[in-house]
């Protein structure tokens, strides 16, 4: 079974829902299963701003999340061009997984 990681960001649930959307497009190809995963809200002032289990909705993602996908589909609201912190935050933190190759030949 392959798995296509489907990870977002969302602050006011319209990338949420068009994250779930994505999922059940992916799940309807036989022998692929979407992985939906959100990433915390980041701070200013501190680095941990959420508990480590979101009170609903997804999952946060992991590392292992990512290393063990055959895809990506990332969502994110964009802000001044750019996507949102939380979710760049997280991108960012990944630079061992992109070095190593563990990131190679994952269609994002």
């Amino acid at each position: 079974m392959k798995t296509v990681l489907v990870l977002y960001y969302s602050r006011h649930g319209a990338v949420q829902k068009m994250a779930q959307l994505i999922a059940r497009g992916v799940e309807s190809i036989d022998g692929v299963q979407a992985l939906v995963r959100t990433v915390p809200e980041v701070s200013t002032v501190c680095e941990s701003v959420k508990a480590k289990i979101p009170e609903s909705g997804a999952p946060y993602v992991s590392l292992d999340d990512l290393t063990q996908c055959d895809a990506l589909a990332l969502g994110s609201p964009t802000y001044f061009g750019n996507m949102a912190a939380p979710l760049k935050y997280f991108i960012d933190s990944t630079s061992k997984q992109w070095l190593s190759g563990a990131l190679e030949n994952k269609p994002a």
